[in-house]
This record gives structure tokens, sequence and C-alpha cells, in this order.
């Protein structure tokens, strides 16, 4: 096994529900570290990755409901 069938694995195993949970757990973290000492950059870093995660997890998602619907 290669690491990326390693990798794909461990994902079908996990959930959508829970990598959710956990994004949702990060960017809360990220957003109490930003506000600790506010900066610009930490602001600015936080808006990113939140932007970032939700918009894999909807592609992620989206693609999920094609292969379903294409089958």
């Amino acid at each position: 096994m290669d690491a990326i069938q390693v990798v794909r694995l461990a994902l079908s195993i996990i959930g959508e529900r829970l990598l959710t949970v956990l994004a949702l757990l990060l960017v809360f973290a990220m957003g109490c570290w930003s506000m600790y000492e506010p900066q610009w950059e930490r602001l600015v870093a936080l808006t990113v990755f939140a932007i970032f995660t939700f918009l894999v997890l909807r592609r992620d998602r989206s693609m999920k409901d094609e292969k379903v619907s294409g089958e």
C-alpha cells in the first residue's frame, strides 16, 4: 500500500461529519489564537484558513453527491 491509498482509507473511515466537526474546532482554535493578540496577519490567516477549509469540505461533499447520482 502506498501513502495515497492509506490516506484514502483513513478519510473514508473518518467520515464526513467528523471532518466537519474537526474543521469547526480548528477554525475556533485559530480564531481564539488570532483574538488573543489581534494583528492583521493573524486575522487574514484565520480568514483564509476558514474559507479554504470549508471550501475543501464542500467540494468533497459535492463530488460524493455527483458519484452517487451518476451511478
